[in-house]
């Protein structure tokens, strides 16, 4: 199964950026344009945050184990379980 997230700097709707190309701390340039359409394994998270509100679509960007990113919607019930749990680890 390939999953296929866009996340891209809003002067550069076109490009797609790879998570090595991606600085270590994120800034507010990092934008997403589409959601994962499937619940990710919590066990394979490591990380997450918000895109900023200078882009159009609110977004919680999880970061993996394997630093793979996903752009899911905040307002998704197993997102808000997956940014509580994190927070607490």
């Amino acid at each position: 199964v390939v999953h296929i997230h866009i996340v891209s700097s809003p002067g550069h709707m076109d490009s797609v950026l790879h998570p090595k190309s991606l600085p270590p701390v994120p800034d507010t340039a990092v934008c997403c344009f589409t959601y994962t359409w499937q619940k990710l394994s919590r066990k394979h998270m490591k990380d997450y945050f918000y895109t900023t509100s200078k882009c159009q679509q609110p977004a919680v960007v999880f970061i993996t184990r394997k630093k793979h990113q996903f752009c899911a919607d905040p307002e998704a019930v197993w997102v808000k379980a997956f940014v509580n749990f994190l927070g607490a680890h």
